[in-house]
């Protein structure tokens, strides 16, 4: 089993191919966060009574897309590999929004049932990358840093399906099952 090492340096890759190639990963991921900010601004993933397509299309193609072109290109996986893990791991800074979940029920504008367990539990996986990326880039590495890398990462992901399952289940769309009086659609 591997155990928690740096995979090499983003600046210091090691073939132009694979520098190209993580430029165009990286564009790519630039291009889909524009895309759903703008989408999220038009109300492309706001569709009272009707099902969150969008919402599950935005999910799902970047995962499905990623591990396939992940699988079917050795290039994608050199690319991908060259990433160094601090910064991969320091990248869920940007978590600490999740604290607008909790502001927007102090402002009566989202469920406190999606705002408070979405909110605590993105800041909580933003404040714990810091001590990681911290520890990843002094290079302690051990059994211990291991465990609590992996906790860290079951952590952010629970919190990541419980935050898009009850931001479903609060919409305002026809998924909307627990929606009352104030729903996810901002």
């Amino acid at each position: 089993m591997k155990t928690l090492h740096m995979h090499g340096s983003f600046y210091d890759l090691e073939d132009e191919p694979t520098r190209v190639t993580t430029k165009l990963l990286l564009g790519i991921v630039g291009i889909w966060f524009i895309a759903a900010l703008v989408g999220g601004m038009t109300g492309l993933f706001s569709h009272p009574n009707e099902p969150p397509l969008y919402v599950g299309l935005f999910i799902l193609a970047p995962i499905l897309g990623f591990t396939l072109a992940y699988r079917a290109s050795t290039q994608v996986r050199h690319a991908l590999d060259a990433v160094p893990l601090r910064l991969i791991t320091l990248a869920h800074v940007v978590r600490f929004v999740g604290i607008g979940f909790v502001i927007g029920v102090s402002a009566n504008v989202l469920p406190a049932q999606f705002g408070y367990p979405a909110g605590w539990g993105d800041a909580i996986a933003a404040f714990l990358c810091l001590p990681l990326a911290w520890a990843i880039g002094q290079k302690q590495y051990s059994p211990r840093m291991h465990t609590l890398f992996v906790a860290w990462n079951i952590f952010g992901m629970i919190d990541l399906v419980t935050a898009v399952t009850l931001g479903i289940l609060y919409s305002p769309s026809s998924f909307g099952l627990l929606r009352t009086g104030i729903s996810t659609g901002l």
